[in-house]
């Protein structure tokens, strides 16, 4: 490997904490910024979506500023996305996987978990996004998840 595997381990998971960081904070442009311009994304609750635009376009509807429990010119309501277990095995110079678990708490309090099954791709001096399914194992009745992500995603339940 021309890249040290430790700095690729740490370029990657700069890569999820920019992802989670940005979805908490509403911030659908720092969301697209982890993803390589052709990725996919796959959510468990429905819908695959290909490419920066189309991941913007899902992510806008979810995180947004129109999101539905966020009022107009009102601070982004609690969201906080917890990566914990974490493997990613590096393929080679410019290719890694991952499996990734998550815990999300609201002002619900524990509110959706589950994990991230990634391929990531190293595009310059950058390890990016290339492929992510996102599998939701667990939501509390009344979460965020439920009442507001669900919708937002164009998923009724």
């Amino acid at each position: 490997m021309s890249q040290s595997p430790g700095l690729a381990r740490a370029q990657i998971h700069h890569t999820m904490a920019l992802y989670a960081t940005s979805v908490d904070s509403g911030e659908v442009d720092g969301v697209v910024a982890a993803f390589s311009p052709d990725a996919r994304l796959e959510v468990s609750s429905g819908g695959v979506m290909q490419g920066r635009a189309a991941i913007e376009a899902f992510y806008a509807r979810v995180i947004g500023p129109g999101r539905p429990d966020r009022a107009a010119g009102a601070a982004v309501p609690l969201l906080r996305h917890n990566l914990t277990t974490s493997r990613v095995d590096l393929l080679s110079d410019t290719s890694a996987r991952g499996r990734t678990y998550f815990m999300t708490l609201s002002a619900f309090g524990l509110d959706h978990a589950g994990v991230y099954t990634d391929w990531f791709s190293r595009l310059d001096d950058q390890w990016l996004i290339q492929d992510r399914t996102i599998t939701v194992e667990w939501f509390a009745p009344g979460s965020w998840y439920e009442q507001v992500r669900l919708k937002a995603g164009g998923v009724s339940r």
